[in-house]
């Protein structure tokens, strides 16, 4: 599936920490990633969270959704200790 950065903004602050493109496709990429629905979305409408370990080690959580076949990444994080319990540990 192909990846949309267009609703991310270097400007905005989106890429928080100095994660970068890469790095998020890091995570996408890498087997063992966690992929949850996100609370108060429909499932309908593909917005997802994934949590999973980057090629800088580091745990992001990725926000998307799927639009016209092409998952569009709404917003980036590093995970923080609850977050990693959360969405990584019990997965």
């Amino acid at each position: 599936m192909d990846i949309d950065f267009s609703e991310l903004s270097l400007a905005n602050g989106d890429y928080p920490d100095g994660i970068s493109q890469r790095e998020i496709l890091s995570v996408l990429s890498n087997a063992n990633h966690k992929l949850h629905n996100i609370p108060g979305f429909p499932l309908k409408e593909f917005y997802t969270l994934a949590c999973g370990y980057s090629q800088s080690k580091r745990i992001l959580l990725i926000a998307s959704r799927v639009v016209e076949l092409k998952r569009q990444i709404i917003q980036v994080k590093v995970a923080d200790e609850n977050e990693i319990e959360s969405y990584y540990c019990k997965g």
